[in-house]
């Protein structure tokens, strides 16, 4: 009950999220044999490929939920408990409402299926990264490789859905596979508008522990930090630092995590990058 009063909002982000899921999947992708990105879209050719080959009918929510459950082990070791309950909890909630979400398509047009249903995925997905957690799949193995190696691994999504559109392609047809690209575009295009609307951030910290905040962000993340100690709070007349770094959109979310434990009323203030110039390390 402590978690829920403490942590409603992010709650209700992972049923939002399970709800847009399966409105997107079940009405509009599935129906159409389109695919979303990452282990979603994973499960709906596992889905498909067994239709196909064997005949049989099983369900996305159920390969989703079996696909997840490693990465889900690997999450609670590597990321933390808060972190893996909320991805938990928007794994379950999309599993729980593609189950109860009829099959059911709403346009026989490809192009408008495609569209609408990377709308209705991207906007869950969205919300969730908003509210500080993920949706599991090739998120979590993203952002354990990154606080790993403290390198960018966008290559994990992009291989894991080149791979569904291939397999989609050689089995039902280039056409499909190429809404599905459609799709995935829409989708991310969506998360990053409604995430942050670039993949590189700017963010500046102000606190009075930002030689701290620093040493610890150096061990976590391999990013360059500017510190300023020369600053005045205006309201207290207190001397107080600035801590500013250029971060990708992964790199965020362990960012924030140290700043807060470190101090809880740190002032963070974020920007989206539109361009940098000089070494940044993008591997």
């Amino acid at each position: 009950m402590e978690f829920i009063k403490n942590y409603y909002k992010s709650i209700f982000a992972a049923v939002l999220y399970g709800v847009t899921s399966a409105l997107g999947i079940q009405l509009l992708l599935q129906p159409a044999k389109l695919y979303t990105a990452g282990v979603m879209g994973a499960s709906q050719l596992i889905v498909n490929l067994i239709e196909q080959f064997s005949h049989t009918n099983t369900q996305v929510y159920f390969w989703y939920a079996i696909l997840n459950v490693p990465l889900v082990l690997l999450s609670w070791f590597k990321l933390g408990k808060k972190f893996t309950i909320l991805s938990m909890i928007a794994i379950v909630s999309a599993s729980v409402f593609i189950l109860f979400v009829p099959l059911h398509p709403i346009t026989n047009d490809p192009m408008l299926a495609s569209i609408f249903g990377g709308i209705m995925t991207g906007i869950g997905i969205g919300v969730c990264f908003r509210a500080g957690f993920s949706t599991g799949g090739t998120d979590i193995i993203a952002l354990i490789v990154q606080k790993s190696t403290g390198r960018t691994v966008g290559q994990v999504s992009f291989v894991v859905n080149a791979f569904i559109i291939t397999i989609a392609g050689i089995v039902f047809g280039w056409e499909l596979a190429l809404y599905s690209i459609v799709s995935i575009y829409v989708c991310n295009m969506i998360v990053d508008k409604m995430y942050l609307q670039q993949q590189k951030i700017t963010v500046v910290v102000y606190s009075h522990k930002v030689d701290e905040m620093s040493k610890e962000l150096m061990k976590s993340i391999n990013r360059g930090i500017t510190l300023d100690h020369t600053l005045t709070g205006a309201y207290s007349g207190e001397p107080i630092g600035s801590l500013t770094m250029v971060l990708t959109k992964y790199e965020l979310f362990f960012a924030k995590k140290i700043i807060l434990q470190i101090d809880e009323n740190a002032f963070i203030n974020i920007q989206p990058t539109v361009s940098i110039m000089g070494k940044f390390n993008d591997n």
